[in-house]
């Protein structure tokens, strides 16, 4: 069984990733791709390959990375009638850059494989399982699987937005979401246009939110696995702007 594992945005190494690559069982090989932006962690592809490579399990193997610039994200904010703050910590901008940012990069990300896949797994640099998993007992159809924790979003639709798995058509599609996602946001939330709230609870566009909309105006079913996904289990990564209840942890790939 041949698996494509693949990620994007900021270089977030932390101890979880090692673990991952533990935690997955039931496959030959894997290959990993990354789009990851230009940082102070590295400046382009052979130094990012560099320090990837000594952490990675005999099984994997990093098949392509790229480093580059942020995309630019001010043209892609849906209109708006109320002024917004700049991107600064829980305003409406910084949120919105972070949702596209990241989910763009997967976008990237994915156009970056060239030959077929068993299975194909959206993960975090540091997220990590509760368990195991056995690829071969995860039952893939047209829709990915999500992990069953975590789950945040619509009440009817919920959504864990840090992992999934599926086959190269549902993951294309899950993938592809990253540049649909300016015009998904007024539709997951339709006071979007008059909202000046600048606090994320007041919303219904969360990454969580629009990944629902996107599933649900193309059919999609939300299938959910036997496992769960956590991120910043031991600690967060210099790179994460949030979550600063949690520790820094070092970066197993500057060892």
């Amino acid at each position: 069984m041949k698996l494509a594992l693949i990620a994007g945005g900021q270089p977030r190494f932390t101890p979880s990733f090692p673990i991952l690559m533990e935690q997955l069982q039931g496959f030959d090989f894997a290959d990993i791709y990354l789009t990851l932006w230009r940082s102070e962690w590295a400046d382009n592809d052979h130094d990012a390959r560099k320090k990837i490579e000594k952490i990675l399990n005999p099984k994997y193997t990093l098949a392509k990375v790229q480093i580059v610039d942020e995309p630019e994200w001010e043209s892609r904010l849906p209109p708006h009638s109320i002024p917004l703050a700049p991107p600064v910590p829980e305003t409406i901008t910084w949120w919105f850059k972070r949702g596209y940012q990241q989910f763009y990069a997967l976008s990237m990300t994915f156009d970056l494989i060239e030959q077929p896949y068993d299975i194909y797994i959206r993960f975090r640099l540091d997220g990590m399982l509760d368990r195991v998993l056995d690829l071969r007992t995860v039952t893939l159809g047209n829709n990915v699987v999500f992990p069953s924790n975590s789950n945040f979003g619509f009440g009817d639709f919920p959504i864990n937005d840090q992992f999934a798995i599926g086959n190269y058509d549902s993951m294309k599609f899950y993938c592809d979401f990253g540049r649909q996602y300016p015009k998904l946001v007024p539709i997951a939330d339709p006071l979007w246009l008059n909202n000046g709230k600048d606090r994320a609870e007041h919303w219904s566009w969360s990454t969580e939110h629009v990944i629902g909309t996107y599933m649900k105006i193309n059919n999609r079913q939300r299938i959910t696995g036997n496992f769960q996904h956590f991120i910043n289990v031991n600690g967060r990564s210099r790179f994460t702007d949030k979550h600063y209840h949690h520790p820094i942890v070092p970066d197993p790939t500057m060892r």
